[in-house]
């Protein structure tokens, strides 16, 4: 092995995956009121966004399969063409039907997309560098994909402000331009993965390596689950994973109707938006370089790290909902945002961990599919919610079930800490210097009974 593989691997993933959130960036400061400009109501986003997260729920096990037995390559080609899809149909959007059929490109693509980009780079630098530590690498990405977001939120913020006065034709009117660089961008990224994603351990897809896989994949998903049902700390990120989904489509979904109440609601009033939308990326960037610099130095370890994170981003939600001033605004975004890029890489670094390289994919699939339920919770109830009463109402409960959520990375703290504390006691009693004490935590199927009886006498 060449030394540096694995961090040149790193480079090469991380400017590839900055890109490819500078493309969902720049139309996300100006989406909903991209849709809601277009004749959509709330309810009616809420909806979409519900169709969209159920679909993905429904097809995330299968793609997840599919992606573990034919490779990740093809699978995450696949996703990035629904995805461009999904983004050109709502460009053209005009009422619910096509806002339905954009929430269905988009719910194929994301679920295409959870369990292979990650997988593959995950697994790629356990073959170049198989003792490389993985936080670090899973931290460069983030960093370079909230650079991304920066950039892209930026950008598309001011994009219809500076195109207002150039009277462009429908659909790149009002907020469509900032979709339309979107999409460009997203052209330019499918060329990219094409290029750089790699699988020379697989077969290229065939008709009959697909069927091969399809018949494969109940075994596939059948061992994910069960890895799901009997691994504590998957089942505690699960539940972490499903806060998060809620968390996110709340702020995302109801960020921007509020924002409108305090800067205005029009094309040429995107500059407010664009100053939030930047300050996001400027946290997200923030709270990245922070993880990669010191995550692993933080006190408790990454499941401390992910439940504090989870804990100032609920906390932050909730001032959001209460700000009526700009400066209210920026704080609670900013803190959200900033908490969101502190959580998400030691709560990947427990889900890697956790699971084997050989159902990587279908795992990442499972998470993503709780995830999902996360964002339909979201999008269905909260959305009918906010349309019902306000916005503010809804991200404020969607602020305090996030904070009950931190629960769940206590409890992995404490497995972690009880896993440690037996595997100090085997190895103690396997030395010969174990104690009854140390007998006492262990149950008989775990220690041999003659030396339970020996430390007893």
């Amino acid at each position: 092995m060449k030394p540096g593989r694995g961090r040149a691997l790193t480079s090469r993933y991380a400017a590839l995956a900055g890109t490819l959130e500078l493309a969902i960036a720049l139309p996300m400061p100006v989406l909903i009121l991209h849709m809601t400009g277009r004749g959509l109501d709330i309810a009616t986003v809420g909806l979409a966004f519900t169709v969209r997260a159920l679909l993905v729920a429904l097809l995330e096990l299968p793609t997840g399969g599919l992606a573990d037995a034919i490779g990740r390559r093809p699978v995450a080609l696949a996703s990035q063409l629904f995805t461009l899809a999904s983004f050109a149909v709502l460009l053209f959007v005009m009422g619910p039907v096509t806002a339905i059929v954009y929430a269905i490109f988009q719910g194929i693509g994301s679920a295409l997309h959870s369990g292979a980009m990650d997988a593959w780079f995950v697994d790629e630098l356990g073959r170049l560098e198989p003792n490389a530590p993985l936080q670090p690498h899973l931290a460069a990405v983030d960093v370079a994909q909230a650079a991304g977001m920066l950039a892209g939120s930026a950008i598309g913020g001011l994009l219809p402000s500076l195109a207002a006065p150039l009277g462009l034709p429908w659909p790149l009117a009002g907020f469509g331009v900032a979709l339309a660089a979107g999409l460009c961008v997203r052209v330019i990224v499918w060329f990219w993965t094409l290029a750089l994603v790699q699988e020379t351990s697989r077969a290229r897809p065939s008709a009959a390596v697909l069927r091969e896989g399809v018949a494969a994949m109940p075994q596939i998903l059948g061992d994910a689950l069960r890895l799901s049902r009997d691994t504590p700390v998957i089942r505690w990120l699960l539940v972490a994973a499903a806060a998060s989904g809620l968390a996110m489509v709340s702020v995302e979904t109801f960020w921007q109707p509020i924002a409108a109440t305090v800067l205005g609601a029009t094309a040429a009033d995107s500059q407010g938006f664009a100053v939030l939308g930047t300050l996001a990326g400027v946290a997200v960037l923030a709270g990245s370089l922070a993880v990669m610099r010191y995550g692993q130095a933080f006190p408790g370890g990454e499941a401390a790290l992910a439940g504090v994170s989870l804990l100032m981003r609920g906390g932050a939600m909730l001032l959001f909902a209460v700000s009526a001033s700009s400066v209210g605004l920026a704080a609670g975004l900013g803190i959200v945002y900033f908490a969101l890029a502190t959580s998400n890489v030691p709560h990947d670094t427990l889900l890697h961990k956790a699971v084997p390289s050989a159902r990587r994919s279908s795992m990442l699939s499972v998470h993503s599919l709780v995830f999902s339920l996360g964002i339909a919770v979201a999008s269905g109830p909260l959305g009918w919610l906010a349309s019902s009463t306000s916005p503010r109402l809804a991200l404020w409960l969607a602020g305090l079930a996030t904070i009950c959520a931190c629960g769940a990375y206590a409890a992995i703290g404490r497995s972690q800490a009880a896993a440690q504390k037996r595997q100090a006691v085997q190895r103690r009693y396997a030395e010969g210097s174990g104690t009854l004490a140390d007998a006492l935590l262990l149950d008989d199927s775990s220690v041999p009974e003659a030396w339970v009886d020996g430390v007893r006498r």
